[in-house]
């Protein structure tokens, strides 16, 4: 039996669980179908609590884009080399098609150097093709290499029956054949 009080959460706490929930909705019921009252509900929050906590809609799909970038360097081992990471990213984003999603739409959307995900994205593709350019010694290998994951994975989303992992490999395969 619960005594009926609420547990207060600190601000960093409750941030986390409610940007943990969006994902996890995101990945669930899509981007379009995610809305701050549907994370309220899950949370048991009003919608202005939740806005207390994340700001906006897309300040919180921002944080869901960082929370994935975290968790991604997390599962990555700095011992492996360049193509052990890049299989990694490759089997994460098979089973998180929704996040992959939301990412490609946000992408898309963020080309607009007006939207509030512009530096963002411009960013996080610097900082990638630098780190990859590191471990292979060639900055504008990791520029290709990019491309072609975005672009696979663009058309993945389109298409399902594309087998991701299968493309992945052969272009890998022989990208990497020809390099050592």
């Amino acid at each position: 039996m619960t005594n009926g009080k609420r547990v207060r959460l600190t601000a960093e706490v409750r941030r986390r669980q409610l940007v943990d929930e969006a994902t996890t909705l995101i990945a669930r019921i899509g981007y379009h179908r995610f809305s701050i009252k549907a994370l309220a509900e899950a949370t048991g929050l009003t919608r202005a609590g939740v806005l207390h906590h994340v700001g906006s809609k897309e300040q919180l799909l921002l944080d869901v884009l960082a929370l994935r970038d975290e968790r991604d360097n997390q599962s990555l081992d700095p011992a492996l080399n360049a193509r052990h990471v890049l299989d990694s990213i490759v089997r994460r984003n098979l089973g998180q098609p929704e996040i992959v999603r939301l990412y490609t739409v946000l992408a898309a959307e963020a080309l607009d150097p007006a939207h509030p995900a512009h530096r963002y994205f411009a960013d996080r593709l610097r900082t990638g093709t630098t780190l990859l350019g590191n471990m292979l010694g060639d900055h504008e290998l990791a520029v290709e290499i990019y491309s072609f994951m975005d672009g696979i994975q663009l058309n993945w989303l389109r298409d399902p029956t594309i087998d991701m992992w299968q493309q992945w490999q052969r272009f890998a395969d022989a990208l990497f054949r020809v390099r050592t």
